[in-house]
């Protein structure tokens, strides 16, 4: 049995690239379940979604669900804030480390020294990046399974009736689409209801936030805002759908993208995965982990040059 595509889009507007997409993995019937967790106030209103798709769409309202479950369960509710708080205090932390180690490392790696020299402080220098990265991704792991191992759906009648509730819908629907929005609410409201399992076998069209949550890491990045450039920084683990891939979606806008030390480092740095950009309009179908189909999708190099993604 060949594997579901996943197919991974740029932002939505002001092209909309949805309904082609649909079409082009063969989708033609539907109900089609949608995720749109990631705001609170576009939950419910998928109208441009159902118009740029054309087929019927089951809403599996998970914010909403989300909403009501921590108004039932109080004890709930406050672990549930308990542990946001202690997620952005570990980002804290972590950027607290993070920003020296990736300034030395450009450093390193605009430094013009002897060869042999250079090529291996270079890679002590992504070495200690990902060191960091992986001691950020355990420490967030271990809080998430703190919450979970106490308000799992072993111990909540409530929370069960709604994972058997969404698991019901996503198995009477032949594909999924998760929208784009805010990434941590849309990762912690998948998490919550253990979305991953019933969406897995499924095709899954995602696009922005919503393709990053189906990778292995979710990878915050900015090197544009008002405040200055915002060093890449490892949000968490991903639902680990999408494998051996960093997502970067709006990347024109959001990547220096002539700054090849920079882009080098960044890809280095998350390697082996492919760090592919998808900017408004940009369509990557993966099969088996596999590229089958890109449309103005680019990847990062490992010499820090951008390259339009060929399928294989």
């Amino acid at each position: 049995m060949m594997p579901a595509p996943r197919v991974l889009l740029g932002p939505q507007r002001p092209v909309v690239n949805i309904g082609t997409a649909i079409r082009d993995a063969g989708i033609s019937e539907g109900p089609i379940a949608v995720i749109s967790a990631g705001w609170q106030e576009a939950e419910g209103d998928i109208a441009d979604v159902h118009g740029a798709v054309g087929l019927h769409l089951e809403d599996l309202a998970l914010y909403r669900r989300a909403e009501a479950l921590m108004a039932e369960e109080s004890a709930m509710a406050e672990a549930y804030r308990i542990r946001q708080d202690r997620l952005i205090e570990q980002q804290r932390l972590y950027r607290l480390r993070l920003k020296p180690l990736a300034q030395a490392a450009r450093a390193v790696w605009r430094c013009e020294a002897d060869p042999d020299l250079i090529a291996a402080e270079k890679r002590h220098a992504i070495a200690q990046l990902r060191a960091l990265d992986r001691h950020h991704l355990h420490r967030t792991e271990l809080i998430h399974r703190e919450f979970e191992s106490r308000f799992g759906s072993d111990s909540n009648d409530r929370l069960r009736r709604h994972i058997d509730e969404v698991r019901d819908a996503l198995q009477r629907c032949r594909a999924v689409i998760v929208t784009g929005g805010n990434v941590t609410i849309l990762l912690n409201r998948m998490r919550l209801f253990n979305v991953t399992p019933s969406i897995a076998p499924l095709p899954i069209i995602s696009w922005s936030a919503g393709a990053m949550v189906l990778a292995e890491r979710i990878v915050l990045f900015h090197d544009r805002t008002p405040e200055g450039r915002r060093e890449p920084e490892v949000l968490g683990a991903g639902l680990g759908i999408v494998r051996g891939s960093v997502v970067l979606p709006d990347a024109t806008h959001r990547l220096r993208r002539n700054d090849r030390p920079r882009m080098a480092a960044f890809s280095r740095r998350f390697a082996p995965a492919n760090c592919y950009a998808l900017d408004n309009g940009s369509m990557l179908r993966l099969d088996g982990g596999e590229v089958s189909a890109a449309n103005a999708v680019s990847r990062l190099r490992r010499d820090g040059r951008i390259v339009p993604v060929q399928p294989r």
